[in-house]
């Protein structure tokens, strides 16, 4: 399904200095070109590390650089992210959209597609070689040719020699890989080679504007919310520092916020002390030390779908420290953009978020461009995080489920002793899960349910087959839990839910009961426990037995009762419980949450469900199973915390 963003990058260029223009004067765009690229257009500069990238790309698919020399050596290049089952940009130069440079993930190689301006340029050079064929021209068309070439890649043209894609050689087979629907003429640029000094030179009136803007924002801003603290909560990235800078100048002294989630580069590390130094600001860190590593032994590999790892090694973190620093609330000002994803183009300009709702957060740079950011940062020359210039588009948790596998390579690359811990732990729980090898070489382990995107990478390989279930059930039995459901038997008005070991152990019996009661539930018997809100259930040794059965609200219970079961058996002791409860009502302790009163319905729903096992590893993998429905964490009957 395609979505259309609502917010979207308008770039000209000017021919004559050929160089990209972030915001003309309003007489001179007639005169410029807007550039033709897919939604919502946020380019950026390559880096040195992408101009390696594209080098070698063209190498190997036209065995030469000349494509590379006529098109990017020397040359100011724009690269812009587009959607791909990895990674994939486009690759702007002298105007044009010349090609597609992305990510191979079963070579293991950055590979380049010429666009339809590409092809046009090239092939009326001569620079690369072509075939002829009849329609209809359609991607994966066999192409007879006598064609002799050491190229990977060719242009196809028709009878009337109109360029209409490109083709895969394959030894003797040349096969279309590419049909051309659009098809606009290259247009034409003088011959200069601008540098980024000279891009930002013919781009300082357009940049000044946004400066001026965003500084403006900041200080009606101070004045809407003077009595709270301002505090700019800093990543190591290119955004968060601009808006650190735009801070610092609008308002002064700073204090800065890192998350330190454990999963951080050196060179994030480095950077984030380094930026603090230069402006003289007091940091403060929110850390999370090693309580992945830990957590990883009861949640199994996070995925885009099982985002267990944001709670316990950011969420916590950071409400923990926000809280005791500033707990009257403080104005936290972030970077972040709208042309970043489709949920942060339908952000608010200010927002509180519900896990640390006394923080009233905002955004200086909300629309800006990526382009307009890089220029800024050389403008002020400001300290930004080098790993920009090895090619990494995004930076944070370098083992992060929503990377793609183009920068995993680069981290094992750059950081291989990093890698190779993780590698380490995917593998035990490859062996544990029984996967195929494939599943830590093409990341499969970053989905939990069988997502689309996930599909789309097993349909490419051999007598791969996803069976949710039974990953959920190796899940759970590998995990420090221990515990899984191995039969749901309905017998009309009694549902029984078997167990493969006993559910409540008697060391943790007294600190379930605890919570039960603090839950609402009431205790009928001890030996078997029967506990009752609205329906009657019964812990039988390995297994609980629901009356009624069928009823939607019995499911909750139902639900209710297994979360206090796994967090007292798997407790990663992240303290999301005593964070987020009142002052008093619940306390920690080595086996596990016990809550010390009686809760009420509110403050019931929030004790339950900001718990990451419960969140998470209930929610996804035990109800799934319970329910035989692997997105059952989506129904409407559920309880969720906060709103």
């Amino acid at each position: 399904m395609k979505y259309s963003w609502p917010w979207k990058v308008k770039l000209y260029w000017d021919p004559w200095r050929n160089t990209p223009i972030i915001k003309p004067r309003q007489e001179e765009i007639d005169l410029l070109y807007q550039l033709k690229l897919s939604e919502p257009g946020d380019v950026r500069p390559a880096f040195r590390g992408d101009y390696e990238k594209l080098k070698n790309a063209i190498m190997y698919e036209f065995g030469s650089v000349e494509l590379y020399r006529r098109f990017f050596e020397g040359k100011f290049t724009l690269l812009n992210k587009v959607p791909h089952w990895d990674i994939m940009y486009e690759v702007v130069s002298s105007g044009n959209v010349i090609g597609q440079l992305y990510y191979d993930p079963f070579l293991e190689k950055w590979r380049f597609r010429l666009t339809f301006q590409g092809a046009y340029i090239a092939l009326n050079e001569g620079l690369v070689d072509y075939v002829r064929t009849q329609p209809p021209i359609y991607t994966g068309k066999e192409v007879e040719s006598s064609i002799s070439t050491s190229s990977r890649q060719v242009v196809v043209v028709d009878e009337k020699n109109n360029i209409r894609g490109v083709a895969s050689v394959e030894g003797s087979r040349v096969v279309v890989s590419k049909v051309f629907h659009e098809r606009f003429l290259p247009v034409e640029t003088s011959n200069n080679n601008p540098s980024i000094e000279d891009v930002l030179k013919y781009n300082i009136e357009g940049l000044t504007q946004l400066e001026e803007k965003s500084i403006k924002y900041l200080n009606r801003l101070r004045k809407r919310y003077s009595g709270l603290s301002a505090v700019v909560s800093y990543s190591g990235g290119k955004d968060s520092l601009v808006a650190l800078d735009l801070t610092h100048r609008a308002l002064g002294d700073l204090e800065v916020v890192f998350n330190d989630t454990g999963l951080e580069l050196p060179e994030t590390l480095r950077n984030v002390e380094k930026v603090a130094n230069h402006y003289g600001a007091k940091l403060h860190i929110a850390t999370a030390g090693d309580i992945f590593w830990r957590a990883v032994e009861v949640f199994g590999p996070p995925g885009k779908d099982y985002r267990w790892c944001c709670k316990v090694a950011k969420l916590v973190p950071i409400a923990r420290l926000t809280k005791t620093k500033w707990p009257g609330g403080a104005l936290n000002i972030v970077g972040q953009r709208a042309y970043e994803s489709l949920d942060r183009a339908k952000s608010p300009l200010v927002w509180r978020n519900k896990w640390i709702p006394h923080m009233v957060s905002t955004t200086p740079i909300q629309y800006w461009s990526q382009l307009a950011t890089w220029l800024y940062i050389y403008r002020y020359k400001l300290p930004y995080n080098k790993l920009y210039e090895e090619g990494f588009d995004r930076l944070g948790c370098y083992l992060c489920p929503s990377c793609a596998l183009a920068e995993y390579s680069e981290v094992k690359r750059i950081y291989p002793e990093l890698w190779e811990k993780w590698d380490s732990v995917l593998e035990k729980w490859r062996v544990r899960l029984g996967q195929p090898r494939e599943w830590v070489k093409y990341g499969l382990w970053r989905w939990l349910t069988p997502a689309t995107a996930k599909n789309r990478i097993t349909h490419h390989l051999e007598n791969y087959t996803v069976d949710w279930r039974k990953e959920y059930s190796l899940r759970l039995q590998s995990s420090t839990a221990k515990l899984t459901p191995i039969s749901i038997n309905n017998y009309g008005e009694e549902i029984v839910v078997e167990f493969n070991e006993q559910v409540i152990p008697s060391d943790k019996r007294e600190l379930y009961i605890k919570n039960a009661i603090a839950l609402g539930f009431k205790i009928n018997s001890e030996d078997p426990l029967v506990v009752s809100r609205k329906g009657v259930h019964s812990f039988i040794g390995n297994s609980i037995h629901v009356k009624p059965a069928g009823d939607k609200q019995v499911l909750e219970e139902l639900v209710d009762l297994l979360k206090i079961a796994y967090r007292l058996r798997a407790c990663v002791y992240c303290g999301a419980c005593v964070l987020w409860t009142r002052r008093g009502s619940v306390v920690l302790t080595h086996s596990g949450p016990q809550p010390l009163v009686e809760l009420s319905d509110k403050e019931r729903v929030v004790y339950v469900e900001v718990c990451p096992i419960s969140d998470q590893l209930v929610e996804k993998v035990v109800v799934s199973l319970v329910t035989s429905d692997y997105k059952s964490f989506k129904r409407k009957t559920r309880a969720r915390p906060m709103g």
